[in-house]
């Protein structure tokens, strides 16, 4: 099994240790926080000397975040063409596909499309259990979806570790499972912005973003949600720390330790 860690600051690399073989680096969630070249450069740095293997993490994009992405990607690509790259966006997936060849790909689990609400596990025992295994289940795992990603190159699908259990009937594609940080659902419309140093006005205001969410993570509960909530930036996330038994089973080769809740 590969263990590899994901950080999204460069602050973050004291949490690499000789247990990882694989570091992973970028953001999933919001196209603010994409790494500069001198950060992407610098963590380039850090793997060779450490003999690492190396993944980049991107997020879903406007045009903005394309065109600084792009830039990144360019960078990246022509120093080592050979790391991974993980695709939250469809839009850069088509641009990749024009502009290079022979990349190793990943899609990102923005993409995958897990059912991930919380409220699934008060469902069990009162629906078919037929309903409850398609719950565990990845549309990119029925056999025309993976067909059609591996056409475009995709090499790999990121898993979140489900409460409710995975299961992977059709699994061509190997996986990653993020741990122990599963995201639960994403928006362009951040609460962590509008709330930071604005106490006074209302919250559905949409202010500029200043990247409150290095500083502030907020816990979410409520008497129909089976387990706490996290809001970190414009993302929520639960928190798993049980590891499936049977991964060797599902085809997943690979743990991505999350040491803090990624950004």
């Amino acid at each position: 099994m590969e263990k590899a860690i994901f950080i999204s600051k460069i602050k973050d690399l004291e949490y690499v240790t000789d247990e990882y073989s694989r570091l992973y680096f970028g953001v999933e969630f919001c196209q603010n926080l994409i790494p500069s070249i001198e950060d992407l450069n610098y963590i380039l740095g850090f793997i060779s000397k450490k003999g690492m293997d190396f993944t980049f993490v991107s997020p879903y994009l406007t045009n903005k975040g394309m065109e600084k992405l792009k830039l990144l990607l360019s960078n990246l690509i022509n120093q080592q063409p050979r790391n991974e790259i993980v695709i939250n966006d469809w839009g850069l997936l088509g641009w990749i596909i024009q502009e290079y060849s022979n990349l190793n790909l990943v899609l990102g689990r923005l993409l995958t499309k897990q059912k991930r609400g919380p409220r699934i596990l008060s469902l069990i025992g009162r629906v078919p259990d037929s309903m409850v295994e398609h719950f565990r289940q990845s549309n990119v795992d029925s056999l025309i979806c993976s067909n059609f990603l591996i056409s475009k190159g995709i090499k790999r699908i990121e898993l979140d570790n489900l409460l409710q259990g995975i299961n992977r009937p059709s699994h061509l594609l190997k996986g990653s499972l993020y741990f122990p940080f599963a995201y639960v659902t994403t928006t362009r419309f951040c609460l962590t912005s509008s709330y930071a140093d604005k106490v006074d006005k209302p919250l559905r205001a949409i202010f500029p973003c200043n990247k409150e969410c290095q500083n502030y993570t907020f816990k979410l509960q409520h008497r129909r949600m089976p387990v706490e909530l996290f809001l970190k930036g414009n993302t929520q996330f639960f928190k798993n720390e049980h590891l499936p038994r049977n991964l060797s089973q599902l085809d997943i080769d690979r743990i991505v330790y999350q040491p803090e809740i990624p950004l």
